[in-house]
C-alpha cells in the first residue's frame, strides 16, 4: 500500500479504538498458522468490516483494515520512539510487535528493521535452546511480508536486505538453510506477485551461492519450471542463466545443453517471440556453454520463426537475437 493516505482514510483515523487495532494486527503478525506463511491483504475502506474488527482471518489468509493499520501504525511508532529515546521501556515481545506493525505499514522503515536486527542478535547470542525458534519466527514474519499480496513489500529493498542478513545469521549459528525451498517458496512467489522482481531474484543469486553444488539439481529444476510458466519474465530467465553459467565443466555443460534444448523446443512448438526468452537463448547460445548442435538448432528455429513473424515487433526481437548471437558468440 502507498504511504500516502487518501481523504477517506485520514478522516476515519479518529474513529474506533487505535490500541485495539494495534493489538489485533500485531497479534496476527506474530502468529504462526499451520500450513505455511501468512497471506496478508490490505482491505480498503470500501470493504465493510464488522464493528470493532480490524482483522479478518481464515487459516493462513488474512485481511487487514487499511484504516485499522494506519491507526495501529501510529500507536506502534509512538511506542518505538519512546523506547528509542528511553522515555519508556519495551520488552522483547513488545519490540517485535511494534516493529512488525510498522513494517507492514511501511516496508522501508529502516529503524524498525534495524531494531529487529539488534533484538535478534541479543537473543541469539545466548546460543540456547530458544535460538532456533527465534530465527524461525523471524523468517516466518519476513517471508510472509515478502510473499503476500502487498505490492511494495514484495519488491522492498529493505525487507530483502533484512532477509539476506537473517540468512547470514542462520549460517553464523550453524543453522541449516534450505536453498531450494527458499527459492521456490519465497523468491518465486514474490516474483509472481511482482513481475520482473529484481530484488527477489538478486536474493536468489545470493542463496544459490550458498549451495553451489545444488545437490540433486532441485534448484535448477524448480527455476526451469518457473521460467516455463512465466516465459515473459526476464528476471527469472536471467537467474536461470546465472545458475547454468555457474555450473561450468562437463556436468554443467550437459545441464546447459539440456536446458537450452528444452527451452528451444518449447519456443518452437509455441512459436514464442517475446524478448525475454530470446535474450536468454541468444546469451546461452553465445556463451560457449552449449555445443555446435544446439547453436545450429538455435539458428534454424530463429530463422523459421522470423520468416513466419506476423508483426514488426516480433521480427525485431528475433532479428536482434540472431544478430547479437552472431556478433558475440565464443569461437566466432
Amino acid at each position: 500500500m502507498s504511504r500516502a493516505l487518501d481523504q477517506d482514510v485520514a478522516a476515519s483515523l479518529d474513529e474506533g479504538n487505535r490500541l485495539g487495532a494495534y493489538e489485533a494486527i500485531s497479534a496476527l503478525l506474530l502468529s504462526r498458522p499451520s500450513g505455511g506463511l501468512l497471506e496478508i491483504e490490505i482491505l480498503s475502506k470500501s470493504f465493510p468490516m464488522p464493528g470493532g474488527l480490524y482483522v479478518l482471518q481464515d487459516g493462513r489468509a488474512a485481511g487487514v483494515s487499511k484504516v485499522g493499520l494506519v491507526q495501529a501504525f501510529l500507536v506502534a511508532r509512538q511506542k518505538l520512539a519512546a523506547h528509542l529515546h528511553k522515555t519508556a521501556a519495551l520488552d522483547d515481545g513488545d519490540l517485535f510487535s511494534t516493529t512488525a506493525v510498522i513494517l507492514l505499514m511501511d516496508p522501508e522503515y529502516l529503524t524498525a528493521a534495524n531494531t529487529r536486527k539488534r533484538l535478534l542478535q541479543k537473543l541469539t547470542s545466548r546460543r540456547d535452546s530458544t535460538c532456533a525458534a527465534v530465527l524461525e519466527n523471524e523468517k516466518h514474519f519476513v517471508d510472509s511480508l515478502l510473499t503476500s499480496r502487498l505490492h511494495r513489500h514484495t519488491k522492498s529493498p529493505t525487507l530483502w536486505s533484512h532477509r539476506r542478513w537473517l540468512v547470514r545469521l542462520y549460517r553464523s549459528l550453524d543453522v541449516p538453510v534450505d536453498v531450494a525451498s527458499d527459492v521456490v517458496n519465497v523468491v518465486s512467489v514474490a516474483g509472481e506477485r511482482h513481475p520482473r522482481n529484481y530484488y527477489a531474484w538478486c536474493h536468489a543469486r545470493f542463496l544459490s551461492d550458498l549451495d553451489p553444488e545444488d545437490q540433486g539439481g532441485k534448484l535448477l529444476a524448480a527455476v526451469k519450471d518457473w521460467c516455463r510458466k512465466h516465459h515473459t519474465d526476464i528476471s527469472g530467465w536471467s537467474f536461470l542463466y546465472y545458475l547454468l553459467s555457474a555450473a561450468r565443466g562437463s556436468p554443467g555443460s550437459a545441464a546447459s545443453s539440456a536446458a537450452f534444448s528444452e527451452v528451444l523446443e518449447r519456443v518452437r512448438s509455441l512459436r514464442l517471440t517475446n524478448e525475454s526468452v530470446w535474450v536468454f537463448l541468444r546469451t546461452l547460445a553465445a556463451s560457449g556453454l552449449v555445443g555446435e548442435k544446439e547453436c545450429a538448432e538455435f539458428v534454424t528455429v530463429g530463422h523459421g520463426l522470423l520468416g513466419a513473424a506476423g508483426t514488426p515487433t516480433d521480427q525485431r526481437v528475433l532479428r536482434s537475437a540472431m544478430d547479437w548471437w552472431d556478433t558475440y558468440r565464443l569461437g566466432r
